[in-house]
């Protein structure tokens, strides 16, 4: 539960590493996957019963995991099995803890998190890795009411964007995540929303929900999206299951189809 690893699958294309602390999700979202991976070991699990091991205990294992990292030129997402900045994290800090041990142990970080503002409790934090940490959001309805219709317990799309806004301004390399789509002309809309603050985007489409994603016109929804990529000087990653659909109208350069392209750059031990 606790150990630094080689994510697989589609999970890989967000981080050669990945660290998860903590077991469930309180942000309430209809679309996530975690809960049905998660029965597949443990037919009792409730995703939004969020918990963690005993502190101590946690920690020593997490600390053992870093250790074996030390001045990794890898970098670290927090996190796919939960959020770093649920409701549960407010209550209990931990988030603030792996940060500083990842910190002390020169391991370079990639946030992604549903949570807002709730991260800026841990700006100072984040602004001591310098350029070696990504600080990013899932970006999926662009209004209230589909938000909290699909991710009912997450922070409203405006502030997540005032949240990257922010970290953006104070000097942290800032991400989006478009994944799921659930309304291609919502996550247009997004990219455009965010695109003075936010420096990099990894585009994916909605996969599971038949009733939805086969009536979108995914080539079309490609094309709109490297245009206005294009247009704004972007860096940019299309996934897998996005990239299936390129049609004659679109050309992907090979770095915009390399899932490691965006992940924080080092090539050497970080130098704090």
């Amino acid at each position: 539960m606790a150990a630094i690893y080689e994510p697989r699958g589609a999970a890989r294309e967000y981080s050669p590493l990945a660290l998860n602390y903590v077991k469930g999700c309180d942000h309430g979202c209809a679309y996530c996957y975690v809960p049905k991976m998660m029965r597949r070991f443990n037919s009792n699990y409730v995703h939004s019963d969020v918990y963690m091991k005993e502190e101590e205990k946690l920690k020593k294992e997490i600390l053992a995991s870093v250790k074996k990292y030390a001045n990794s030129t890898k970098q670290v997402l927090l996190s796919f099995t939960s959020d770093p900045y649920t409701h549960f994290n407010n209550e209990t800090k931990f988030t603030r803890w792996v940060l500083e041990i990842l910190l002390e142990y020169n391991i370079p970080v990639s946030i992604l998190t549903k949570g807002g503002k709730k991260a800026l409790q841990d700006l100072d934090v984040i602004k001591q890795f310098g350029d070696k940490i990504h600080v990013g959001a899932s970006l999926t309805l662009d209004n209230d009411n589909d938000s909290l219709r699909w991710e009912k317990h997450a922070a409203l799309p405006d502030e997540r964007l005032s949240a990257l806004r922010i970290f953006h301004e104070n000097g942290v390399r800032t991400w989006a995540s478009f994944e799921p789509v659930i309304y291609p002309e919502q996550s247009l809309n997004l990219m455009k929303k965010g695109i003075d603050f936010i420096d990099f985007y990894k585009i994916g489409k909605l996969n599971h929900y038949k009733k939805y994603e086969d009536k979108i016109d995914w080539s079309s929804f490609l094309e709109n999206t490297v245009k206005i990529m294009r247009e704004h000087d972007k860096d940019f990653y299309i996934k897998n299951d996005l990239a299936k659909f390129v049609t004659d109208n679109i050309f992907l350069y090979p770095y915009e189809r390399d899932m490691d392209f965006l992940s924080v750059k080092i090539t050497a031990p970080c130098d704090f």
